[in-house]
């Protein structure tokens, strides 16, 4: 199981808005971005950087950095994790990681 405090630190150092512009075109709209929902392909889709959340108004999918990659890449908590772990260059040591 990967710690606790390594998951905390990890979703604190993810930039929402840095992750999703990854695979979806934000523009600004206020204190929040604006895009195409990458899951129902509507215009509803929004990031606010300052709460560090996601959502879309019109398939009311949403959630932080972890849920926005589960969902995105239909991977467990654990891989969202990995997968954000590994963008920020933060190695999750095996013993950890062997112990899921």
């Amino acid at each position: 199981m990967i710690p606790k405090q390594l998951v905390e630190s990890i979703i604190k150092k993810t930039d929402i808005a840095e992750l999703i512009s990854e695979f979806v075109d934000l523009t600004p709209n206020g204190a929040q971005l604006k895009g195409i929902c990458p899951f129902c392909h509507s215009s509803s889709f929004t990031a606010a950087p300052n709460k560090q959340i996601w959502k879309c108004f019109k398939c009311n999918r949403g959630g932080d950095a972890v849920k926005f990659i589960v969902e995105l890449q239909k991977v467990n908590f654990p891989e969202a994790i990995r997968f954000l772990a590994h963008r920020l260059s933060i190695e999750i040591p095996k013993e950890e990681e062997n112990t899921k």
